[in-house]
């Protein structure tokens, strides 16, 4: 037998379970308060944990409470072992085990998000009979859709959040202003994005966060238009010719920048940020495959919750 396997084999998942209480109410004092437990009593389980791990899982000191790199792994492990606990009675219910039907996702384009991907990678896997489309539109056209019940899911910037729809926040997006390699701008950097109010801009159009419409306000840009597009894949393109230059998420920029196509044209900080959420109908109104995907996201969100990288 491998010695991992022994590992496992004796290892009290009770442990991993305080572990993740531990973790989640940031220290061992706020969770024995939280369990009903005394707080030497629950000092003495994590060292018995670190123990049969060989590892230390989290430093504790005046500077405060933080979780190890090893730490990091095991709460991954243990969020997941809590959350699908949690789930017990609903997949218990389900007594074929898998889910049939439909998944309609309505996303913004160039979203770029590795967690999501891994959500439907998950949601793909164990469900092979459920049928995933995605589609692509603007963001107030997700949420009509939405609403309507035209989509199960959407991933979505949000201007102002309401009671008809619920939101799950699953990333934050930065805007920056690039120029293209054509473009007489390329290597310059500006601390003051005023100095830029008299360049030619492509634009999103209704597409826009109010965020970023605020900023371009605020510093008199885009007061030259030479046109645009809601795609953000198009407006790239645009931005490409070298014949204005315009805003993207960083993330849509990313590779092209490393690829030297794209150039960031501000320093400032900071930069207009938003959240992106899922969103779906209330409760009430969700479909079996809506509540699936955020479920999913949910876990994922919880096992890299803030503070642990």
């Amino acid at each position: 037998m491998h010695p991992n396997e022994t590992l496992w084999r004796r290892l009290d998942w009770n442990l991993i379970r305080l572990f993740h209480e531990i973790v989640e109410q940031g220290g061992v004092t706020a969770a024995a308060r939280s369990l009903g437990r005394q707080q030497p009593a629950t000092s003495q389980a994590l060292s018995r944990l670190e123990d049969q791990l060989g590892v230390k899982l989290c430093e504790r000191g005046p500077s405060g409470f933080s979780v190890t790199p090893e730490g990091k792994i095991i709460f991954e492990i243990a969020a997941e072992m809590v959350e699908l606990m949690r789930r017990a009675p609903d997949l218990l219910a389900q007594t074929a085990g898998t889910v049939r039907g439909a998944l309609r996702i309505v996303v913004m384009t160039q979203i770029v998000d590795r967690e999501f991907d891994q959500v439907l990678q998950a949601i793909a896997r164990r469900h092979p009979l459920l049928d995933i489309s995605i589609e692509t539109a603007p963001w107030q056209t997700i949420l009509d859709r939405v609403r309507a019940g035209d989509a199960d899911v959407g991933l979505s910037y949000v201007q102002i959040l309401d009671q008809v729809l619920s939101y799950e926040p699953m990333l934050s997006e930065t805007q920056q202003l690039y120029c293209s390699i054509n473009h007489p701008l390329y290597g310059q950097s500006f601390d003051n994005p005023r100095l830029l109010a008299n360049e030619r801009f492509f634009l999103t159009g209704r597409d826009e966060p109010i965020e970023l419409v605020n900023y371009r306000r605020q510093f008199e840009l885009g007061k030259t238009v030479r046109g645009g597009s809601e795609d953000l894949g198009e407006l790239k393109r645009l931005i490409f010719t070298g014949a204005a230059i315009g805003f993207l998420p960083t993330r849509v920029a990313e590779e092209d920048v490393k690829r030297r196509k794209l150039w960031p044209l501000l320093s400032c900080a900071p930069l207009p940020t938003y959240p992106v959420y899922i969103v779906t109908r209330p409760v009430q109104f969700r479909s079996p495959s809506a509540q699936l995907t955020l479920d999913e996201a949910r876990r994922r969100l919880r096992a890299a919750a803030p503070g642990l990288g």
